[in-house]
């Protein structure tokens, strides 16, 4: 038992914004940072977060639902933005305090062990993040594209899960979004539907047998709902005794 576990929030996830932190030993860690300072200040003051805390900011990848904030946010809490190179170039965050990542390697930070993994995604250098502190290791994976590809081995004992649940295949197939928008959201370079997210989850679950809670992420509000995104996942993830499942929202925070 961890005397003094991690906190991990979502501070707010789908299509106008997304960001979460984990929490410990009175440092903040932020996972993207999708909403303007103003938006995120107050979302943090909300879950009791001190904004001095922070001492870096990740970014999975340069779409402004996903660094919308980052230049505002760094600046004011003095934190740098932690991307991959091409996540920097292509957000025009090389002006900023930043440190570059390196997909497949280890970094300590503050106490924060980051694990940086190579997703698929429409982006210059896209990821997902694997971090650990205090012991307990949490994958953020979002945006991720397709399934195939992944280097799973490399995320392994999870114990918190964050993943990306975005639509349901057919509220995405008989609703208003044009063709090539609706093929984009369906290809390598889009998101996991909620099918994709269970099997993702099953094989993830299979080599973390201490796993305790799933969160799906990036829901989509005009092709997925949290209900049906939690019985798709769930029915092909498989039984999983003892692990909790929720629905990161857009505007409510809520921890994990």
């Amino acid at each position: 038992m961890i005397n003094n576990p991690p906190r991990i929030i979502n501070l707010g996830s789908g299509s106008r914004g997304n960001s979460t932190v984990i929490c410990h030993d009175e440092k903040i860690l932020m996972v993207d940072c999708g909403f303007n300072r103003k938006q995120t200040l107050l979302k943090m003051a909300a879950m009791d977060l001190n904004p001095d805390q922070v001492c870096g900011i990740l970014i999975t990848h340069e779409h402004g639902d996903h660094i919308k904030g980052a230049r505002l946010c760094s600046q004011t809490m003095d934190a740098p933005v932690m991307a991959t190179a091409g996540t920097i170039n292509g957000g025009n965050l090389s002006i900023l305090n930043n440190q570059t990542l390196r997909c497949s390697e280890t970094i300590d930070h503050h106490g924060f062990a980051i694990t940086t993994l190579k997703i698929s995604h429409d982006t210059k250098e896209p990821c997902a993040f694997l971090v650990e502190t205090a012991g307990v290791r949490t994958l953020f994976a979002t945006d991720v594209g397709t399934i195939e590809g992944l280097d799973i081995s490399l995320m392994t004992d999870i114990d918190y899960l964050y993943v990306e649940s975005n639509h349901d295949e057919t509220m995405l197939r008989t609703g208003p979004y044009p063709a090539f928008l609706k093929n984009r959201i369906i290809s390598d370079g889009g998101h996991l539907n909620n099918r994709q997210s269970g099997v993702l989850i099953k094989s993830l679950a299979v080599q973390s047998p201490h796993l305790k809670a799933i969160m799906l992420a990036h829901l989509s509000h005009e092709n997925n709902e949290p209900e049906k995104a939690l019985a798709t996942a769930r029915q092909h993830a498989g039984d999983l005794p003892g692990v909790s499942w929720d629905v990161a929202r857009q505007n409510e925070p809520t921890e994990l």
